[in-house]
């Protein structure tokens, strides 16, 4: 079997929101990066239907942040702006591809969520990425990175199983893995009550943390800060998804946010 494709927003807008809302426990993610933000501007990188962007921004105007995010799916887009239509804030929306279109700045925060670094298909774009982000901090400002922490042994081929019962449908995953390069090919498949089977690929390019710390440094970041969610608690090597804070140099001194035990 072989599954290839990289247009994960126009593949998964319809249930993305369904899928994925409880991932995180907002209020903690919202303080984390309201905290970094000091009163500044926070551009999220895939920013899709706004899971994190729009509470962001409701509770960031009690605080002066402002919130930006860039996505290259059109649906992702129009459902986030239907989700803030009437508000009394706004994330401002680009529609483009995270690296190629990033908005200039200058950022207090760039947030790469869950796993959305690791959309970028190859080594040179993930590294790519962060020199473009690091070119559009502002002094003292912080990239954010949140990612799945690779098992030090994979299988080649992940079988058919049950990912999620839900009303009317079971979600079925399976999917291909390239150890050697890193790569992830998958698919996702709904099978509906009436017998309808609806198919949703998805490709990703793991990196180890080493390997994210190491992109970092050469576009002039340093790592601050790493947690194993936005809660704050503590990273261990046992930890499965990591939150790494990055900070760029300014004066030749790093500006270091306090961290909390």
């Amino acid at each position: 079997m072989t599954y290839s494709h990289n247009n994960y927003g126009d593949t998964f807008a319809d249930v993305y929101d369904e899928w994925y809302l409880d991932l995180d426990n907002i209020d903690d993610c919202t303080e984390f990066l309201i905290q970094l933000a000091a009163g500044g501007t926070v551009l999220e990188l895939g920013v899709g239907t706004g899971r994190i962007a729009i509470p962001l921004a409701e509770r960031g105007v009690e605080f002066g942040v402002t919130v930006v995010g860039i996505d290259s799916s059109a649906n992702m887009l129009e459902r986030l702006e239907a989700k803030q239509r009437g508000k009394d804030f706004r994330v401002q929306t680009v529609l483009g591809h995270m690296v190629q279109e990033m908005p200039d700045g200058p950022f207090s925060v760039v947030l790469l969520a869950y796993n959305t670094l690791f959309n970028l298909l190859s080594a040179n774009e993930q590294g790519k990425c962060l020199q473009k982000v690091a070119a559009r901090l502002m002094p003292g400002g912080h990239l954010v990175v949140d990612c799945f922490v690779p098992a030090s042994e994979l299988p080649d081929s992940i079988a058919s199983h049950v990912q999620r019962t839900m009303l009317n449908r079971v979600v079925l995953s399976e999917a291909i893995v390239d150890p050697t390069r890193q790569l992830v090919d998958g698919v996702f498949t709904e099978v509906h009550s009436d017998g309808r089977r609806t198919e949703r690929p998805w490709s990703i390019k793991f990196a180890s943390i080493a390997e994210i710390d190491a992109m970092a440094s050469s576009a002039g970041l340093h790592l601050e800060q790493r947690w194993c969610n936005f809660a704050r608690d503590r990273f261990t090597d046992e930890s499965p998804r990591h939150i790494s804070v990055y900070g760029r140099v300014v004066n030749n001194l790093l500006r270091v946010s306090p961290r909390r035990e």
